[in-house]
């Protein structure tokens, strides 16, 4: 079970690492800023992972994405080669625009308006 919870980390000012166990930490920022870090072994490398900011990832959520990286760990699979993996897939806005585009070409009839629709979103998008 963790030792932190909502009404600890809201006290918490001082920067530094505050511990909620198994691997899992609250890093407190000279700013002030609170993010989750994991800090876990994948095949014989310590890596520290970020979980993400403690003001939109509640302790319950960050300890549920510790457990599911630790499994990938245990299991000889980075976790941080995973999730760039996932982040690799989704296509950035111009490449999802064209794909649109070459599908939406076939049905339009007017050959300026194909021109106009990829225009438009390079000018203003």
């Amino acid at each position: 079970m963790g030792k932190l919870n909502a009404s600890i980390i809201k006290e918490l000012v001082e920067p530094g690492r505050y511990p909620d166990g198994e691997g899992l930490y609250l890093k407190v920022s000279p700013s002030g800023g609170k993010s989750w870090v994991l800090r876990i072994q994948v095949n014989g490398t310590r890596r520290d992972i970020g979980l993400g900011d403690a003001k939109h990832i509640p302790v319950r959520t960050a300890r549920l994405e510790a457990g599911a990286a630790k499994k990938l760990a245990a299991a000889g699979i980075d976790p941080l080669e995973e999730r760039r993996k996932v982040t690799r897939v989704i296509p950035t806005f111009e490449q999802a625009a064209k794909s649109v585009h070459a599908e939406m070409v076939k049905s339009w009839k007017n050959g300026k308006h194909t021109k106009q629709w990829l225009k438009t979103l390079e000018l203003y998008a």
